[in-house]
């Protein structure tokens, strides 16, 4: 039984010269917000075939009363894209017209801006190195 003992602590102790290092930041700032009420939903994707459909590697929900709206992230380096929708009905999704255009406000990283069908990845993908990223997204 001491033995067993000895082995746990051994695997539980941290191991000082190796420290696990520190992922960075990437801080999303969410411009033109234009009403005060639902929330902004803040989605940071990795490369993905049907973006911005395909599933979020994180999503954050801010609520819209408080201004400034910014989101932060810890993540690896590598290549992101972020989509931002306001869901200013607060019912938990993207309202659209007809033919699937957006009812309510939305932006991608890069400020891209999508005219006859939706954004690729490749459209909104920017990177992220050790020293971290902030970016702007302009909602329309």
């Amino acid at each position: 039984m001491p033995f067993l003992l000895l082995l746990i602590s051994l695997f539980s102790q941290s191991n000082p010269k190796h420290p696990s290092p520190e992922k960075p930041n990437l801080k999303v700032d969410v411009q033109n917000v234009r009403v005060q009420k639902g929330a902004v939903h803040i989605g940071l994707y990795r490369a993905c075939a049907d973006f911005p459909d395909c599933e979020p590697l994180e999503l954050i929900i801010i609520d819209a009363k408080g201004k400034p709206i910014q989101a932060a992230f810890s993540v690896d380096p590598g290549e992101y894209a972020v989509a931002v929708y306001h869901d200013e009905n607060g019912n938990g999704k993207m309202d659209k017209r007809v033919f699937g255009i957006p009812k309510e406000p939305y932006g991608f990283s890069n400020d891209f801006r999508p005219t006859l069908s939706a954004p690729k990845f490749s459209d909104c993908r920017f990177k992220v190195g050790n020293e971290g990223k902030t970016i702007r997204v302009k909602l329309n």
